[in-house]
């Protein structure tokens, strides 16, 4: 996906990195929860039910994704924009009651496989349990979808992003009750 969100390989690591450290920022400062390893080497970023990255969130991170935004090309920024507008909607109509959400899982490249963005979920999803909450995702890939299903998450709806043309898969993880 962020091949086609930030086109230009020279700038897309810079992109990410700043990206991500204001999607971080604004989770927290949102009420939000950054799990970790202790090393950093994965991240999980949650929004609990009732929380979302509202004004709350954009004054107390300082307009960290506002200042994102605003480093992007206008093409960038429109078609960033759009993807977030419909993935919006979409959240919004599958999702009306209170939930977790996880905005974001990421594991350094070299240690990916070893378990822990597994180890960061299973973590969300015994707060999620405790609370008796759904949890709601977006992923990009079909090998996250696999990885999502082993943990319990179920497809609700596949869309194409908007401007991008890659399929996003939108998933929810309904509470057992055992925990």
């Amino acid at each position: 996906m962020w091949t086609g969100a930030f086109p230009d390989p020279d700038r897309r690591l810079e992109l990410l990195v700043t990206m991500f450290t204001a999607v971080t920022a604004a989770t927290v400062a949102g009420g939000g929860v950054a799990d970790t390893t202790p090393d950093i080497d994965a991240v999980a970023l949650w929004l609990p039910p009732d929380r979302d990255l509202g004004l709350r969130s954009l004054v107390n991170s300082r307009f960290a994704l506002p200042r994102f935004a605003m480093r992007l090309g206008a093409p960038d920024r429109k078609r960033m924009m759009a993807v977030l507008r419909q993935l919006g909607r979409r959240k919004k109509a599958l999702m009306p009651e209170p939930h977790w959400y996880l905005s974001a899982l990421g594991v350094v490249p070299e240690r990916q496989h070893a378990g822990l963005g597994s180890c960061l979920l299973r973590s969300g999803i015994s707060r999620a349990e405790r609370e008796g909450a759904p949890i709601y995702l977006e992923t990009e890939t079909a090998a996250n979808v696999r990885f999502y299903a082993r943990l319990g998450f179920e497809t609700r709806e596949q869309v194409t992003a908007t401007g991008l043309g890659i399929p996003i898969w939108l998933l929810v993880r309904e509470p057992s009750g055992s925990e």
